[in-house]
């Protein structure tokens, strides 16, 4: 008995439906709160460098239940230069639903922007993992959330 139990479990779980990974893009209108800078010596952006960023976040597009333009959540981070033209970024995105923490090298792109890692979250957004691409923009900036969350297989 114990082994026809035992053979049952495992065929279960060999027919259960594989967790299958869920794409998200999330538009959002950043909105400077502060960007609070230190320049440590020498002059001029150089290694060891960080700006201190708070945001406001606002729906670019009907997201959330909520309408374009709706307070939607805020961000916060710091990025640190590692060099006069490459730096990291360490923050965190606070949704309705979850965080997303940001982590990790920053990449400039050519249009101005830069691409920031996504490496997990809390809540709706646990284990996501992706990139936000920041837009050009000193008080306002598009940031789009480009996130791969896994599903949670369901017992």
């Amino acid at each position: 008995m114990k082994r026809a139990l035992a053979l049952a479990a495992v065929a279960a779980a060999a027919v259960a439906p594989a967790a299958e990974a869920k794409k998200v893009t999330i538009a959002l209108t950043s909105v400077s709160i502060s960007a609070k800078q230190n320049d440590v010596t020498p002059k001029g952006t150089s290694k060891g460098d960080t700006i201190v960023y708070r945001d406001r976040l606002l729906n670019a597009k009907a997201q959330f239940g909520r309408a374009k333009g709706a307070a939607v959540g805020a961000d916060r981070g710091t990025m640190t230069f590692t060099s006069a033209h490459a730096a990291t970024f360490s923050g965190v995105a606070v949704l309705p639903g979850g965080t997303l923490q940001l982590e990790g090298k920053v990449i400039a792109l050519p249009n101005r922007s830069l691409a920031i890692p996504v490496t997990g979250g809390t809540g709706d957004f646990a284990r996501a993992k992706g990139y936000v691409l920041v837009g050009p923009g000193t008080k306002r900036a598009l940031n789009t959330y480009t996130l791969t969350l896994p599903e949670i297989p369901v017992a």
